[in-house]
């Protein structure tokens, strides 16, 4: 099994764990029951050793068949097709939908059918919990219908489906003639050692299920201008990084790395309030409210603002510990692989305004006042306070030496001046308090404009009295610290234009070196270039009135997406391949950012597209 590109992968979620899927049936990465969970499949990170499941035409000898994909309609269910001759295959690949009360299943469905013609159906299943380090047990189950039951440790997984003859070595396979018209259906579901075995699906319905809950949750976005349709998979994608509990991964895959052969390689699917707080800002920009009400509900029963760290489990406890996967090879041989994120131990300044501005824009859109969300913003207010004046290791988790970094001062100065605002509007806090918090707003703001600003380059630098830049500068002017008509915004976004450009319309996040010593993050070598810093400069493009350059560079940057409209967190524009985990929630939430800044700026005189932009 080669190593397949990272964007080849299809994307299926329930909104409680996540699958990917190669275009020859193979799913790469499966983790059960939660997005954070063991994987049971991870030939991504380890090749065919890990663990894989083939569903698709049997093996040919010669000349591949003739293939297609899609996503079936606004769903997250792909469907991929075959013609090999003598007929074609379908295979929908899907992750059941959750019921009325809430409940997703631990489940992957499969189903085949022969569209026309005959065709032989090959499926190669072979599990490895623990991330491919355990070898399982199968064993066949007498239950009507054939069944495999897969133990390893704690766990147990159920095979249902057309008969497996189980091999040696931990892996079954199954090689079945079908006609035109026939449908079969292939599950696999987990359940803890000892709980009671699930009852199969019985037929196609939980498409049908599945189609229905996506296609309602998509006819509720309420964008209708340019590029919806990449706009509504963006979306799709963000709810499908979302869980059931309120809070949302930031990707649903650990160390695929950026650049390969590197040593950036980390476990993205624990929750980051920063990126998931910016996520629900464009589901809220689209017109949903309920994932945005429950992560507010989430932040106000899982969080203490005194003790704020920059990532959480999925579940509101702790992120493991990290530590490196030495059996698993790694995707491309980049090592480490790593399990767990040493970031929730940092100090990041900046999650105070994220959190900050999600709720003041909460507020702004209607959404009913909760006195909890008061007492959260009033805390994350008076913490920022007390904090900024101190070093942080920043929004991209340097593990360099901790600095004053003119990014996390600006959303320091966010938290206070949303807080001002909003708890005014619902005295929430003294007038005291809040008159101190607008002056300790304004001592941010002067010692920015003054240390943080390169006056000989017209530019604002990386941290205080520094000189590199760092494409986070871009959000000076998205969350109103200046007036995007103020030159030295203007002189920033072309700064940043012309010394993190990375080709192909592609951004640095700040500038790289061979050596660690020389790296503001501490770490050896370069990066890819990162989608999200290039469509923040689309969306600041268009707020300073570029806006032709700014239609340009989203046209060449929605070019850069999968067939299946997904996008990596980086890309390598010389190579012109995905890098690093996949699919990213801060990449698709700058392509909504974008569009929605594009579709303003063509639609706002430019009087009042200052004058919101200035407001925040």
């Amino acid at each position: 099994m080669h190593d397949p590109l990272i964007e080849e992968h299809a994307f299926l979620s329930n909104t409680r764990t996540a699958a990917l899927t190669r275009p020859d049936g193979t799913m790469t990465w499966l983790c059960l029951p939660g997005f954070d969970s063991a994987a049971v499949f991870a030939s991504l990170l380890g090749g065919a050793a890990a663990g894989f499941w083939r569903l698709g035409p049997a093996r040919y000898t010669n000349t591949p068949p003739e293939s297609r994909r899609r996503y079936v309609g606004d769903t997250l269910a792909v469907e991929q097709t075959w013609d090999t001759g003598s007929g074609v295959l379908e295979v929908v690949d899907l992750l059941p939908a959750p019921d009325a009360t809430g409940y997703a299943p631990p489940t992957v469905v499969r189903i085949a059918t022969c569209r026309s013609g005959t065709v032989r159906l090959a499926s190669n299943f072979r599990p490895r919990p623990g991330y491919g380090s355990l070898t399982p047990a199968l064993h066949e189950v007498n239950y009507g219908t054939p069944r495999l039951r897969v133990t390893a440790g704690s766990d147990t997984y159920w095979l249902d489906g057309p008969r497996h003859t189980v091999n040696l070595g931990g892996s079954a396979s199954c090689d079945t003639p079908m006609k035109a018209g026939q449908s079969l259906v292939f599950a696999l579901t987990w359940t803890s050692t000892g709980s009671q075995a699930p009852a199969p699906p019985a037929d196609t319905t939980v498409l049908e299920e599945t189609k229905r809950y996506w296609t309602r949750w998509a006819s509720a976005c309420t964008y209708d201008g340019p590029n919806r349709d990449a706009v509504l998979r963006s979306a799709l994608t963000l709810k499908g990084l979302c869980d059931l509990g309120g809070a949302a991964v930031a990707a649903p895959t650990t160390s695929l790395p950026a650049p390969i052969g590197g040593v950036r390689n980390w476990d993205y699917r624990y929750t980051w309030p920063r990126d998931t707080a910016w996520m629900m800002q464009s589901l809220l920009a689209l017109g949903y409210t309920d994932e945005p009400t429950a992560y507010r509900t989430w932040l106000t029963t899982h969080i203490d603002p005194d003790a704020l760290q920059p990532l959480y489990g999925i579940d509101g406890g702790p992120v493991p510990a990290e530590e490196p996967q030495p059996h698993l090879p790694g995707y491309r041989d980049s090592e480490p692989v790593r399990v767990g994120n040493a970031a929730a131990e940092q100090h990041q300044l900046d999650v105070y305004g994220e959190l900050a501005d999600l709720l003041a824009q909460m507020d702004d859109a209607g959404i009913p006042p909760c006195p909890d969300a008061d007492h959260l913003l009033l805390a994350l207010a008076l913490k920022a306070e007390r904090l900024w004046e101190q070093p942080d290791d920043g929004m991209w988790e340097s593990r360099g030496t901790p600095r004053r970094y003119v990014s996390s001062l600006v959303w320091a100065w966010v938290a206070l001046d949303r807080a001002v605002r909003v708890l005014e509007r619902h005295g929430g806090a003294d007038r005291q308090t809040l008159l101190r918090l607008a002056a300790s707003a304004e001592a941010i703001h002067t010692e920015v404009c003054a240390r943080g600003y390169d006056q000989g380059r017209n530019t604002f630098t990386q941290y205080l009295d520094g000189h590199d830049l760092d494409a986070s500068l871009l959000h000076i002017v998205r969350v109103g610290f200046l007036p995007p008509d103020d030159k030295r915004v203007i002189g920033t976004v072309e700064a940043i234009e012309r010394e993190l450009g990375a080709g192909g319309g592609m951004l640095l996040r700040y500038p790289t070196r061979t050596d660690a010593a020389d790296n503001v993050d501490g770490l050896s070598g370069h990066e890819g270039a990162f989608v999200a810093t290039a469509l923040w400069m689309v969306e600041a493009l268009a707020l300073i009135g570029r806006h032709a350059d700014a239609e340009d560079l989203f046209g060449r940057l929605l070019a850069v997406r999968s067939d299946l409209g997904l996008l990596a967190e980086q890309y390598d524009p010389a190579e012109h391949v995905h890098l690093g985990n996949y699919p990213q929630g801060l990449s698709h939430d700058g392509l909504i950012r974008a569009a929605l800044a594009i579709h303003a700026a063509s639609t706002t005189p430019a009087g009042e597209l200052v004058l919101a932009a200035a407001q925040g």
